[in-house]
């Protein structure tokens, strides 16, 4: 039997709830006795509309793509609209003076609804509810650190939606594979000293594969500016390996796509490298798979990859 989900959801540190919706078949149990999802994908108008430009102008017609692709009408795989993180749990990662900085920018409802759709779909994966999640934001979160923000990055929206789950009681560890091209130093900045916290970080900037710290679990994947689809493959396969060899509870997977041959980042990725790289993850992440939207400026570039690495999770 089918049915009709919008099933309203508390969760005390975003907003007062999250809107879910789609049609999806009664299966296993999720939040509030909610069908199970297989994907879930946040999105919000308001992400284009009052997003960090040039980024916001491919949040719209990257969702409409997927959604004319059947993407979005397959079974198990809803929509989820988030609500804007609150303070309290901003002030548990960023101090109060980077808060009230970005509150003076201009973006800081854009940011905090990007950063409580991480925080949403992540409770939603350790609380049952859905197996994978892919975020749209409307402002990135990779470069944003306890005190400074910069490159479309204001609230750092993963180290949020960790904290967040800390909060309530989640003990697993936790890892994060960043393939976006440019240096994850905000996420590093703050998660950086947490053993408990892998943090895998792409980038174009330091020696190949240098490792900053055995012990803090932090390793850096420097490639070539120039890399292609089967040096970045051959890594990330490397990276999901030490992933999986790591246990964690959950994964966070910053999804930039400026890494593509035609956008404005390092490496010279094809369209075919992004949903390559979902299914070596999916190879050993089945499940339990959060992947927040970062850099990248090319509609159609994001229309292909978005929609490679959604139809394959879904």
């Amino acid at each position: 039997m089918r049915k009709s989900q919008a099933e309203r959801v508390h969760n005390p540190f975003v907003g007062f709830s999250f809107q879910m919706t789609q049609t999806t078949k009664k299966c296993d149990s999720g939040v509030g006795g909610a069908a199970k999802s297989k994907l879930i994908v946040v999105y919000h108008r308001d992400f284009a509309s009052h997003g960090y430009p040039p980024l916001k102008d491919r949040v719209e017609p990257c969702f409409n793509h997927i959604k004319e692709t059947g993407i979005l009408s397959r079974e198990n795989v809803q929509i989820v609209e988030p609500q804007p993180v609150l303070d309290e749990l901003l002030y548990l990662v960023h101090t109060k003076r980077h808060v009230a900085d970005v509150k003076a920018s201009g973006y800081f409802e854009v940011a905090a609804r990007s950063a409580g759709g991480v925080v949403t779909a992540a409770q939603m994966i350790v609380g049952g509810a859905a197996d994978n999640a892919f975020c749209f934001v409307g402002a990135a979160g990779h470069h944003a650190s306890r005190e400074g923000y910069w490159g479309f990055c204001f609230l750092n929206d993963i180290c949020i939606a960790i904290k967040h789950l800390r909060t309530g009681g989640f003990s697993e560890k936790v890892a994060i594979i960043d393939i976006d091209p440019h240096y994850g130093d905000g996420t590093r900045d703050i998660i950086g000293e947490d053993p408990s916290i892998l943090h895998i970080n792409f980038h174009s900037g330091s020696p190949r594969g240098e490792r900053h710290s055995d012990e803090m679990n932090n390793l850096d994947i420097c490639l070539p500016f120039d890399a292609t689809d089967e040096v970045f493959i051959s890594y990330a396969r490397m990276a999901v390996d030490e992933a999986h060899k790591f246990s964690p509870g959950i994964v966070f997977v910053v999804f930039g796509y400026d890494s593509h041959e035609s956008d404005y980042g390092a490496f010279r990725l094809s369209d075919e490298a992004y949903p390559r790289f979902a299914q070596a993850v999916g190879l050993r992440f089945p499940r339990g798979v959060c992947y927040v939207l970062s850099g990248g400026s090319g509609v159609e570039n994001g229309k292909r990859a978005i929609a490679g690495v959604l139809s394959y999770l879904s």
